[in-house]
């Protein structure tokens, strides 16, 4: 029983949190007169997965975001879903000989792990009938930070937040600095070690034997 109790004690001092949320799709559904959720707000490190459910006969859509404005959609900071047919339980792009067919889709999904991909961006709904735009439709999605992944050069403070111009000033560290975090490891250890020998006195005591002393007289 006391091995047990000192296990997990042990196990609690030196397991941490995880230090970011599992990656996950936030699934947005391209309807016939809107998107939903028209707004998407993921975090850092996750996915959106757009999908048509427009049904209606002849009728197509496209993700479109012109990052540089050129009026283009081929940047490397564009998003292009092609052309997206609408799904169906019966299965769509898929052929008689149940495979996909090539330059088909149904499906787009854009994944966002880098840091600069922080921010709002807007993009556009593109409808089609008989390869004819036919309607445009304008909605966002806002990627934010995880609150768990430590922000790095972005600290800023007063006036300095609001001035974007200003020089960013680089500080090197040396080593000394670094000191307060092995030695928080060995303090950390120093007090297991008194934490599993309480332990010990608490679950084992130590065996006092009395010792009968015998006093002879002088002859």
């Amino acid at each position: 029983m006391s091995i047990i109790v000192c296990f997990f004690l042990i196990f609690a001092l030196f397991s941490t949190p995880a230090g970011s949320h599992d990656a996950s799709a936030l699934t947005v559904n391209i309807k016939q007169s809107n998107i939903e959720p028209n707004n998407a707000n993921i975090l850092l490190g996750d996915s959106v997965y757009w999908i048509n459910l427009d049904s209606r006969e002849n009728v197509t859509h496209r993700i479109v975001h012109d990052s540089d404005g050129d009026g283009l959609y081929n940047g490397s900071n564009d998003w292009d879903s092609g052309i997206l047919l609408g799904w169906t339980p019966n299965g769509t792009c898929i052929d008689e000989n149940g495979n996909k067919t090539l330059g088909c889709a149904v499906t787009f999904e854009l994944y966002f792990n880098e840091t600069s991909d922080i921010g709002t961006y807007e993009y556009v709904n593109l409808v089609y009938l008989n390869e004819t735009l036919i309607e445009n439709r304008t909605f966002t999605v806002t990627v934010k930070a995880d609150i768990h992944l430590e922000a790095i050069n972005t600290y800023c403070f007063g006036d300095d937040c609001e001035d974007k111009n200003k020089p960013v000033i680089s500080i090197e560290t040396s080593n000394e600095t670094d000191r307060p975090y092995w030695l928080l490891y060995v303090s950390g250890f120093t007090g297991s070690l008194a934490l599993l020998l309480a332990i010990k006195l608490i679950f084992f005591p130590p065996k006092v034997s009395l010792i009968e002393t015998s006093y002879q007289e002088d002859e």
